[in-house]
């Protein structure tokens, strides 16, 4: 009984660790919200290997998030050119348009598999 009542504590531990951190990144802005009515199907491009990609433009720049879950950090290239980013990371390779054209990056954060990148 010991063995089931630690795996029981473990895993509602677990639930709401990935309850907190998913409120987190929906609060932050990091990840969309599902909205959907009861018995509609999800969009293909919203799940099954379509990697979600949000860009945003504000009045200091341009900001990108995008999941890259199972990509290492050593794997990830990426190459602006105008208003069009390339992100490679091995068999991936995502085209993001801009809203407009951008000189550089000027920030780069990859943790859990959430690039986040800011260019000016």
């Amino acid at each position: 009984m010991g063995g089931i009542d630690k795996n029981h504590h473990f895993s509602a531990r677990l639930q709401r660790h990935t309850h907190h951190v998913y409120a987190r990144l929906l609060q932050q802005g990091l990840l969309r919200a599902a909205r959907r009515k009861e018995g509609e199907s999800m969009p293909e491009n919203e799940f099954h290997g379509q990697r979600m990609v949000d860009v945003m433009e504000g009045k200091d720049g341009i900001t990108i998030i995008a999941e890259l879950f199972g990509v290492h950090v050593d794997d990830l290239l990426m190459n602006l050119e105008g208003d069009s980013l390339e992100i490679t990371a091995g068999q991936l390779r995502k085209n993001v348009a801009l809203p407009r054209p951008a000189k550089s990056i000027i920030m780069k954060s990859f943790k859990n598999g959430i690039l986040e990148l800011k260019l000016d």
